[in-house]
């Protein structure tokens, strides 16, 4: 789906909106991400994992996650049921900077076809225990 590229570009008009939608979503440092993320160069870096983002102003947000929103979608057309493939949309952020945008399926097979922007279901997942994550099971 994407071609590698060496150097940074301005997002597509596809690009923009992908990252617009995630902006949708109502997450912990969204309001200093947003122009972060607006005023983005992009590169693919691998065939079909997603883009590297490279902010051109100044500034951190101050995210809970290093993926604070994600989407998913149908793949292509948007159907329904145990056959259809789902995109997942991740926006990466280190150190208070967006610096990815990655698309996987779950069975690793390529993203063939991109969902419309409206198509993702947005997803804000909770912060992470400030205890960390309980362990079950026996360790060895």
């Amino acid at each position: 789906m994407f071609v590698p590229e060496p150097e940074f570009r301005a997002p597509t008009e596809i690009e923009r909106h992908l990252l617009e939608r995630l902006l949708e979503a109502d997450f912990p440092g969204r309001d200093e991400l947003a122009p972060l993320v607006r005023n983005v160069l992009v590169r693919t870096v691998t065939g079909d994992s997603g883009l590297e983002l490279k902010s051109q102003i100044e500034g951190r947000a101050d995210v809970n996650q290093r993926v604070p929103i994600e989407a998913e979608a149908a793949e292509g057309d948007g159907g329904e049921g145990p056959s259809a493939d789902i995109v997942h949309m991740l926006l990466h952020v280190r150190d208070g900077r967006p610096v990815e945008l990655e698309f996987y399926k779950n069975d690793g097979a390529t993203v063939k076809k991109l969902p419309p922007p409206s198509a993702f279901e947005l997803i804000v997942l909770p912060p992470p225990p400030k205890n960390g994550w309980p362990f079950y099971g026996k360790r060895t």
